[in-house]
């Protein structure tokens, strides 16, 4: 079901471009947001990380852009703490489409570390740790768009991969910035993965 509702999200961004009213979009900004995410890991547990994540974008020409985030999530059930810090940077292409619509092109680096530690009481373990370090990458496309006035969207098709036999996932990613004037908005996005949902809200400057 999921992956059906993501080809029919790529399916619908051409139709997304031509609703759009005007170019102008902007790629230099930095932007600090809280993330909740929502999955189920390979044991069939379900967990509910939280955390925040600060990110950025640069725009180098017209055309071209490099970005780069740092987040860390946490979480604390079955007598146990998840956690997992991580970091990107990676490069995008943007290209006009429409009056006010870019489709975008992004590829990035990516490592995070997924740290576990387990209560030795409950658990009857003596060395209750462990820390995996995962290396890898994304590649995403699709359409950034000006809505109305203040408001841009996007809509993007996305695929991940990673060490440690990490099967290659395709990825949906939304999101909307509303802004209150050139500088300051508010930014909202869901990220639709297999085995995790993941929702951001937080604030955006524009420069």
């Amino acid at each position: 079901m999921k992956k059906s509702f993501i080809v029919l999200a790529l399916a619908a961004a051409p139709f997304f471009a031509n609703a759009s009213e005007s170019n102008g979009i902007g790629y230099t900004y930095a932007q600090l947001d809280y993330v909740y995410q929502d999955g189920v890991n390979g044991h069939g547990i379900n967990f509910y990380p939280n955390g925040g994540v600060l990110s950025g974008s640069y725009a180098f020409t017209d055309n071209i852009f490099g970005m780069a985030s740092y987040s860390a999530v946490e979480d604390s059930r079955d007598h146990g703490k998840f956690k997992n810090p991580g970091w990107t940077v990676g490069m995008g292409l943007n290209t006009p489409i429409g009056a006010n619509a870019d489709w975008v092109s992004q590829i990035s680096y990516a490592d995070s570390d997924a740290r576990v530690k387990l209560r030795e009481s409950y658990w009857g373990c003596t060395d209750c740790r462990e820390n995996l370090n995962y290396q890898g990458g994304t590649i995403s496309t699709g359409v950034l768009g000006r809505v109305v006035d203040g408001l841009t969207a996007n809509a993007y098709l996305g695929y991940e991969d990673y060490s440690h036999h990490y099967d290659g996932n395709f990825y949906a990613d939304f999101g909307m910035v509303y802004s209150f004037n050139p500088t300051w908005g508010l930014h909202g996005g869901l990220r639709l993965a297999e085995g995790v949902d993941t929702y951001t809200v937080g604030l955006r400057a524009s420069f």
